[in-house]
């Protein structure tokens, strides 16, 4: 059963069950009103009659069927009739019903000041008010009143009320309708959502809002998220693993070879320093570039497949990013950037792994010094944040900004726009701060650049 009638069905049963209770007691009341108020006329008018000699009067007695709607009938114990409003056509099966000995009898048992009033068939159902007429002890008086009326008007009544019933219900079945509609046409778009979303474009997200329903959508988004981050995260470990096999194959194979070309090269470069010949000395020069070009990439390689183990140990963090200016310094010099620092002027002290650290950041400002082509300006700055108990490192270029077409893959291996990276800069950056605890973000710096926000947690030495 779908949920769009588990819902409706339970709540037109309720409305049909509560409705149809509360027409049947609304009739009932009614009836019994209008019988009240029948037998309540016919007893006055009893009353009124045995009053002194009007029971016996025929004027007095039509007036009386005029006003309480009802016939008169006087009549003694013993049978006789004394005066009576009834025609001829009905008096024979009224009068046989009235005079009935068993009912005159419990009429004659009521005290003489009150009326005894029963219901009877007078050839129709009716009512009758009998009284003793008090100058008369054995004569008494009988007001009947047919019912005839009073079930039309029962009738009328009973249409009403089933009527405002039907409506009723009808109303409560459309209402719930229109409410288990819009509860479950949210579901409903929710499901197709499911149903539509695969692996290979998880993408969209689903309608959310302030609602049970809005909340399911944002708690179903957020699994999505958590899926595809899974799927990267999966993406990037298989990347890692095939860059392992790749690291474990470049060290047996090349480096071997690449440390005796690189000796032979040195040896050849010491000879042509006394020689003259300038064009062989700078062709043995860039041959020492390249060979120490291929082992800065095969040392990242290693890095990144085998990772060793940090060894911490106090150091002062501002040191960490002096020492890395120092380093670079001649670099950025030649490359025409100005480098501009700002750092945490309470000089904080950390456990850190000091070298792997400081491999990590001269990544990070190798990556931007390469975005800045011609030149500008490097800004490094350095502040705790007790909120995040975190110290921020900021690396800010002007150079030429995040490639749009790999702003979210510059954390995985293998992935550069520079003309002769590798894609392990960022990557080896990334696993150096993330094993401190730390995070690593990029993001785009207005009109240009970025700016490289290095988070590491406050883990201050221990002294014991």
């Amino acid at each position: 059963m779908k949920l769009h009638h588990r819902i409706v069905i339970p709540f037109a049963s309720v409305a049909v069950v509560a409705i149809t209770a509360t027409a049947y007691v609304a009739l009932s009341v009614a009836s019994r009103a209008l019988e009240s108020r029948v037998q309540s006329q016919i007893d006055n008018a009893a009353a009124l009659v045995s009053q002194s000699e009007f029971a016996l009067n025929p004027v007095i007695l039509r007036s009386v069927k005029a006003i309480a709607g009802g016939d008169v009938l006087t009549f003694n114990r013993s049978g006789t009739i004394l005066a009576t409003t009834l025609d001829a056509e009905h008096q024979t099966a009224v009068t046989l019903a009235v005079m009935n000995p068993t009912v005159v009898a419990q009429a004659i048992a009521t005290p003489p000041t009150q009326s005894y009033v029963t219901r009877l068939s007078c050839g129709a159902p009716c009512f009758v008010a009998f009284h003793r007429v008090p100058s008369r002890p054995d004569t008494l008086v009988a007001v009947i009143s047919q019912t005839t009326e009073l079930m039309a008007a029962t009738r009328a009544v009973t249409g009403t009320i089933a009527v405002a019933a039907i409506l009723s219900v009808a109303g409560m079945i459309i209402v719930s309708q229109l409410v288990a509609r819009r509860v479950t046409a949210p579901l409903d778009r929710l499901v197709q959502f499911a149903d539509a979303t695969t692996i290979s474009d998880a993408t969209t997200r689903a309608a959310v809002g302030d609602d049970e329903v809005g909340r399911l959508g944002q708690a179903f988004n957020a699994m999505l998220e958590r899926l595809a981050e899974s799927r990267r995260a999966l993406v990037r470990s298989e990347k890692l693993a095939v860059t392992g096999l790749i690291a474990a194959r470049i060290a047996h194979d090349i480096r071997n070879p690449l440390s005796a070309i690189k000796m032979q090269t040195q040896l050849l470069q010491a000879r042509l320093r006394r020689t003259e010949d300038e064009p062989m000395r700078d062709g043995v020069e860039a041959i020492l570039r390249d060979v120490l070009q291929v082992e800065t990439v095969i040392q990242e390689l290693l890095e990144l497949a085998r990772p060793s183990e940090l060894h911490r140990q106090p150091v002062r963090l501002n040191d960490i990013v002096r020492e890395v200016l120092t380093q670079l310094g001649p670099q950025l010099k030649h490359r025409q950037i100005a480098v501009e620092t700002r750092l945490e002027p309470s000089e904080p002290v950390l456990e850190l792994d000091a070298t792997r650290l400081k491999h990590g950041l001269l990544n990070v400002i190798n990556n931007a010094a390469d975005a800045m082509t011609a030149g500008g300006t490097l800004r490094i700055e350095s502040a705790g944040d007790l909120a995040r108990a975190a110290i921020r490192i900021d690396v800010c270029d002007d150079g030429e900004g995040i490639d749009p077409s790999v702003a979210d893959r510059v954390f995985d291996p293998f992935v550069s726009t520079k003309r002769e990276g590798v894609g392990l800069g960022l990557v080896n950056a990334k696993a150096a701060v993330e094993s401190h605890g730390g995070r690593i973000e990029l993001a785009p710096l207005s009109p240009r650049g970025t700016r490289a926000t290095i988070w590491l947690p406050m883990v201050t030495p221990t002294h014991g």
